[in-house]
């Protein structure tokens, strides 16, 4: 048994969302308020259907998805991409070149050097930094991949909504043209 709440054709939709239809599967967006029309599918193969509630929302975005995205990380997400940023900059190289030049220039010049030659020290420095780092770029790749996978769902939900008006832009003229051809 299907534990979604459904919505009979004809009757107003409670939220916007992404509605299924329980014969075939078509998905199908409505906005709140909307009246739930038949599944074009199963009306097609006179097949009865109502639509399941999904967990989808229709998400109406007008704007940036990207300022969207902003307005929802928290202090961490910004830390991670303040240092992300600062680390594809041709500054964090300069600031490397430096600090390892400082590093192996001193521990070879100094009689006493606290890493000496093969600086194993630096290399196990090196080793953490570049651990740390990976996980700071993974973490703001992953949210560059919502921000991608929220950008294809807007997407998404525009062409349904497209379909859905082409439809019923088509369902009209088929209407006026019986309408015209009967009343000749």
């Amino acid at each position: 048994m299907n534990r979604n709440p459904i919505l009979k054709n004809g009757k107003r939709s409670k939220a916007s969302g992404i509605y299924k239809c329980s014969r075939c599967g078509n998905l199908h967006a409505l906005i709140e308020g909307e009246v739930a029309s038949e599944c074009e599918i199963c009306r097609e193969k006179g097949r009865e259907q109502h639509w399941l509630v999904t967990k989808r929302e229709l998400l109406i975005v007008t704007r940036n998805v990207r300022q969207e995205v902003d307005r929802r990380k928290s202090r961490t997400d910004r830390i991670s991409d303040t240092i992300t940023d600062f680390c594809g900059n041709i500054y964090f190289v300069y600031v490397h070149a430096v600090w390892f030049t400082a590093w192996l220039v001193y521990n070879s010049v100094v009689d006493e050097p606290f890493d000496p030659y093969p600086f194993g020290m630096l290399t196990l420095v090196v080793s953490l930094e570049a651990i740390i780092l990976a996980t700071f770029i993974l973490m703001s790749q992953n949210r560059q991949g919502e921000i991608s996978e929220l950008r294809s769902e807007l997407d998404y939900q525009t062409d349904l909504k497209a379909e859905k008006n082409t439809a019923e832009i088509l369902a009209l003229l088929k209407k006026i043209y019986q309408k015209s051809r009967e009343d000749r």
